[in-house]
């Protein structure tokens, strides 16, 4: 971190200092603001190519920052949709207690509040009322609330906040008010009739009225994007419970606060409203308060935040990608003027006048390149929103997003790409700064290896120095960046050293030869240091590979001229002669083309091969998370299924009943404030046979032993490894075995310290949360269910056409019934979704790999316009040159494809087999050749018809013309 914090504090200085001599320079240095004016009006077409190469960065950075923006907007909404007026809510567990709840709350005035809800709510199943020749709809996951409406509208003192606005008086008698997601589910309007099945017992209902899901009309316990709602008069559910079966769970009471201040600017007031809460109802037995609508800030925050640094990063890669080509274009330029500013040296401009003036025209290509890379990053992220949408709206997920940018994450983008810009183009400048006068004036090319060699074995020991030094602070401190950034830096400044004693081929190729082993089998090597991997680390893998194979072929490039000597030799090899003699002669510019592709191919195959991996899984993981059983069957708390129920029922063999509750959960190092799903079993889950665990305590022989030992103990639990993990995305490990936490009862308050003894797996289908004994579940909380089973359905008999049939037979106890393949596969499905997400938007870099090229040959063409005209003049046909540049083309696109796709195989390998993210469970490597193919053919192809144009116009290129000094 302090190594990250000198690197920002050194580069903002440096930026501040490139600023300030622009200025400088812009209103004292009149020559130098004519020189970079002249050059960028004179030169429209270049100055297209470079602000296109500028803007790459900051649309991608831009992007980031709107996918982070809309997810926090998005949750941020939920709050205002879901809550309105609520800020707290104290929940009762029974709504008997609720009378005294609220004389306790209310027995003085609560500060910093303007209005109190009692609510009272009950889960039900709702369905539309069979009819002839109309189909029937049914939701098992809906609530009934009972409130009064007219003290509803007074909270928060808007009534246009509640939802409830246009819903008239409170419900009486048989009528109800639903809401607007329930009532598009079971496609009602008001006038149709309503089914609620509740406690046994089914009402029939008239629909008088339909609210928006907005407020209180939209509030509904759990965090769903869908609200289906019951409003009903009050008192009924009391009269119902009262003949509810065993194993129903009684109705909830609540009473929901409202702060003084708006929707959202009332949270300020949270934590002392919380306190006070806390202390009005201590003594009462099952009551929790919650700061509901903090905590959904919260994870707004939190979720934005997440997202915003995973496309930050993944996007860096197509910012590195459109660095290299911002570069090579102005190394380009500055070849094409080499003349011209070798006479600007010979004319009396000094060396650092000369870096200035290219850097103010760089500068001036930078900024404007800021401003519109900014406005095309917005234009990015609607895309990238857009998909995203529709990943997080599969299975039951059902968000929505609302597109949103802040003007400060628009800024701190275009700040960010002016950075990227402004360092890029300085740079460029002083290298280009150097330049022999007498040589630019001939267009001679500059000898290699002529200089002051001590510089660079001073720059190479400080680099040694500094490298050694970040690996053993990466080892010890188990950063996993720094010890891949410490042997990288090091083994590259060995390669000075070792080209005063070998060739400058073997001087380059052992080293990186040894670096790409390293990086490549860090995991293998140095397992704890690379035990849980984040994706900043998968970033300083794949840029030190790609940049370090790309140095191994540049350096061994002479290899290929011997290949187009013998086809030369043949009298067949004449176009791949001239194909293959520029990229060899200047490997500077073709090492940042095969930067630049090879970058992007790997991260795409890399992600490929974990794409592939998890879908391929799906069967295997279905077969380990069953148990022996067929089906997960969940049923509606107030009406829940029975054992004797289901066994009733054809083709069900076996049940085994499983308890679930809610808990927040802590570890040593962070308390989690969202509630978390834990279940208890018994013998029965291990009647058929025992769900795999992904890892285990050293202790136990077997899997069957882990999962007894937990059933034997109070103090152990299992939990799936994404346990305390927050958001979308791929599963990733966030508990280990071994580790204590700390559950805590959202009622009581009372804590007890729980031992990882093994995690289940990486994906937690049945969404089962930590497993504990059944028997320990009401030891730890005030309140638990007692509905869902694992089933077993007779042999021969299709497990989906029993579940469907469940369903139907048991509408009444709201059943939901799903195989456990298809629980993984819509889980699976998630997760390959965003990757491919990921890969689209990583494919941008592909797609600036191509412009580049195709950028790169276009300049090729008119600095190279003499050399082509004088072949010409000697005799060379047009379809020599025409395909000695589409050959060129090929060469360059085709190793960078190669190394990438190459490096991206092995390292996805490395991780699999090696890294403990996944547990100790090994994941077959799965290599996706068709994907990988169509990738590099697209790649390819694509980069051929980017050449297409430039190599017909160098084939057309007139001799005559060409071969004028002037241009």
């Amino acid at each position: 971190m302090i190594l990250f914090v000198a690197l920002g504090v050194i580069g903002a200085c440096v930026v501040v200092g490139i600023l300030s001599v622009t200025i400088f320079d812009l209103y004292r240095r009149p020559t130098f603001r004519r020189l970079a004016f002249r050059n960028a009006l004179r030169r429209k077409n270049e100055a297209l190519l470079v602000v296109l190469g500028s803007l790459f960065g900051t649309a991608i950075v831009t992007s980031a920052f709107a996918v982070g923006d809309t997810l926090n907007a998005s949750i941020r909404d939920e709050a205002r949709t879901r809550l309105g007026p609520i800020d707290e809510i104290v929940l009762v567990h029974r709504s008997p207690v609720l009378p005294e709840v609220i004389a306790k709350i209310t027995a003085k005035p609560l500060p910093n509040t303007d209005g109190l809800l009692s609510m009272v709510t009950a889960p039900v199943t709702a369905a539309s009322v069979p009819a002839p020749g109309r189909e029937r709809f049914a939701e098992p996951e809906a609530f009934v609330h009972e409130i009064d409406f007219e003290a509803a509208r007074a909270m928060g003192g808007r009534v246009g906040d509640t939802g409830l606005a246009a819903a008239g008086p409170t419900p009486s008698g048989a009528e109800a008010v639903i809401g607007q997601d329930l009532a598009d589910q079971l496609h009602l309007q008001p006038g149709d009739p309503l089914q609620v099945f509740v406690f046994n017992q089914t009402l029939v209902l008239g629909v008088r009225g339909v609210v928006p899901r907005l407020g209180v009309a939209g509030f509904h316990p759990g965090f769903g994007a869908h609200a289906e709602n019951v409003f009903l008069a009050p008192g009924t559910l009391d009269v119902l419970a009262a003949k509810a079966p065993r194993g129903a769970v009684a109705p909830e009471g609540r009473v929901l606060v409202s702060n003084v201040g708006g929707v959202f600017s009332g949270v300020v007031h949270s934590e002392t409203v919380a306190r006070d809460l806390q202390i009005r109802t201590a003594g009462i037995p099952g009551v929790e308060v919650s700061r509901e609508k903090r905590g959904e800030l919260d994870f707004a925050d939190r979720q934005g935040s997440s997202f915003t640094q995973l496309f930050g990063l993944i996007g860096g890669f197509t910012v590195v990608a459109g660095v290299l080509l911002l570069i090579n274009i102005f190394v380009m330029l500055a070849e094409e003027r080499k003349s011209e500013l070798g006479m600007l040296r010979a004319l009396g401009l000094k060396r650092n006048h000369l870096v200035r003036a290219f850097g103010l025209e760089g500068t001036m290509y930078a900024l404007t390149a800021a401003v519109v890379g900014a406005g095309a990053g917005i234009g990015v992220g609607r895309v990238v929103v857009s998909v995203t949408e529709g990943i997080f709206s599969q299975g039951d997920r059902g968000t929505t997003l609302q597109f949103s940018v802040r003007p400060t994450s628009v800024l701190i983008g275009f700040s960010i790409g002016l950075v990227i810009s402004l360092l890029t183009v300085w740079g460029t400048s002083i290298r280009i700064g150097r330049l022999n006068v007498i040589r630019a004036i001939r267009d001679l090319p500059e000898p290699v290896g002529v200089g002051h060699p001590w510089r660079a074995l001073v720059v190479a020991g400080l680099g040694l120095a500094a490298g050694s030094q970040l690996l053993i602070a990466g080892v010890s401190g188990e950063s996993p960046v720094l010890a891949l950034v410490g042997p990288a830096i090091a083994l590259w400044s060995v390669v000075p050293y070792a080209a005063r004693f070998f060739s400058r081929r073997w001087a380059v190729t052992v080293p990186c030869a040894a670096l790409l082993v390293y990086v490549v089998g860090a995991f293998t090597l140095l397992p704890s240091t690379f035990a849980k991997p984040g994706i900043e680390v998968f970033f300083a893998q794949g840029i030190i590979l790609v940049f370090t194979a790309v140095g191994v072929a540049i350096a061994n490039g002479d290899e290929f001229h011997r290949v187009s000597d013998r086809l030369s030799a043949t009298g067949r090899g004449l176009a791949t002669r001239l194909g293959l003699a520029n990229p060899l002669a200047k490997r500077f510019r073709t090492a940042l083309l095969l930067g630049m592709y090879a970058l992007i191919m790997f991260v795409l195959v890399f992600m490929s091969v974990f794409a592939a991996v998890f879908e391929a899984q799906g069967p295997q993981v279905a077969d380990d998370t069953r148990a022996g059983y067929d089906l997960v069957v969940d049923s509606n708390p107030s009406n829940p299924v029975s054992a004797e129920q289901l066994q009733s029922e054809p083709d069900i063999a076996a049940t085994a009943p499983m308890v679930w509750a809610l808990a927040k959960f802590e570890t040593a190092t962070e308390a989690d404030s969202f509630q978390r799903r834990f279940s208890g079993f018994d013998e029965s889950l291990l009647a058929n046979g025992v769900p795999a665990l992904s890892s285990r305590d050293k202790q136990y022989i077997s899997d069957e032993a882990a999962w007894r030992a937990v059933l034997a103990s109070p103090d152990l639990v299992i939990v799936p490894s994404d346990f305390l993990s927050v958001g979308e995305g791929p599963p990733s490990s966030t508990v280990k075995v071994g580790q204590r936490i700390t559950l805590v009862d959202p009622a009581g308050g009372g804590r007890h310290d729980l031992t990882v003894a093994a995690i289940d797996g990486d994906l937690d289908p049945a969404d089962n949360g930590a497993m504990v004994a059944a028997r320990t579940v009401p030891t730890l909380v005030d309140r638990s269910f007692a509905g869902r089973f694992y089933v077993a359905v007779r042999e021969g008999a299709d497990p989906a056409q029993v579940g469907v049939r469940l369903k139907g037979d048991l509408l009444a106890n709201g059943v939901k019934a799903d195989t456990f393949r298809a629980l993984v596969d819509d889980r699976l499905r998630g997760t390959t979704a965003f990757i491919r997400l990921l890969e689209g938007f990583l494919a941008l870099g592909l797609v600036i790999g191509i412009a580049g090229l195709g950028v790169v040959m276009v300049r090729a063409v008119r600095e190279r316009r003499r050399e082509i005209g004088m072949l010409r003049a000697m005799g060379f046909p047009a379809r020599v040159v025409r395909r000695a540049f589409l050959i060129e083309a090929t060469f360059i696109a085709a190793q960078g494809i190669v190394i990438g796709g190459a490096l991206g195989l092995v390292t996805g390998f490395s991780v699999l087999s090696n890294s403990s993210t996944f547990g100790d469970k090994t994941l077959p490597f799965t290599v996706p050749w068709g994907v990988i193919g169509l990738l590099a053919l697209a790649a390819l192809v694509a980069s051929l018809l980017a050449v297409a144009a430039p190599a017909t116009q160098a084939a057309r290129i007139k001799p005559a013309v060409a071969l004028r000094i002037a241009d």
